[in-house]
C-alpha cells in the first residue's frame, strides 16, 4: 500500500474538486481507501495525511487549506489554488477560514480561528407533562 504524499494529496483534491471546489478531509479519506493509499502510516491518526499537507505547504503550494476551528476535532478541507474564489465562498458559508503556512507555523487568514457555531435546538422534555385538571364542570 502506498503512503500518501503531497503529490497524491493534490491528485485527490484535483479529482474530488470536479464536484465541489472545497474538498473535505473525509472525502480525501474515502479517496485514499478506494485507491488503497495509506493516510495514517506509522504515526497517530491520519498522520501521513497531515505530513503530506505540510509537505505541500512547504513546496509548490498548489493547495489552499481551510479549517473550521483550532481543535483536533475541527473539520479540514483543501482547494486547488485555481479554485480559490469559489472555495473561499464555500468556506465562508460553512464558517471555515483559510490557513497559511508561514514557514514556521500555520496562521489563520484574518488573525484568529473561527468560532464554532453552536446549533441551538429546542429540547423537548423526555417525560410528557402531566395533564392539568380541567374545570369544565
Amino acid at each position: 500500500m502506498r503512503v500518501i504524499t503531497a503529490d497524491l494529496l493534490v491528485a485527490a483534491v484535483t479529482e474530488l474538486s470536479k464536484g465541489t471546489k472545497l474538498v473535505r478531509a473525509r472525502d480525501v479519506f474515502a479517496w485514499c481507501d478506494r485507491l488503497q493509499v495509506d493516510c495514517q502510516a506509522e504515526g497517530s491518526k491520519h498522520q501521513a495525511l497531515w505530513d503530506a499537507d505540510l509537505e505541500e505547504a512547504h513546496g509548490q503550494r498548489r493547495l489552499l487549506k481551510f479549517k473550521s476551528g483550532d481543535s483536533k476535532q475541527s473539520r479540514v478541507g483543501w482547494a486547488l489554488t485555481a479554485h480559490g474564489t469559489q472555495a473561499r465562498e464555500a468556506a465562508a458559508r460553512l464558517n471555515w477560514r483559510e490557513q497559511l503556512w508561514t514557514g514556521e507555523a500555520w496562521e489563520w487568514l484574518g488573525g484568529c480561528a473561527p468560532r464554532p457555531q453552536l446549533e441551538r435546538t429546542r429540547r423537548t422534555p423526555s417525560i410528557p407533562a402531566l395533564a392539568s385538571p380541567r374545570s369544565d364542570a
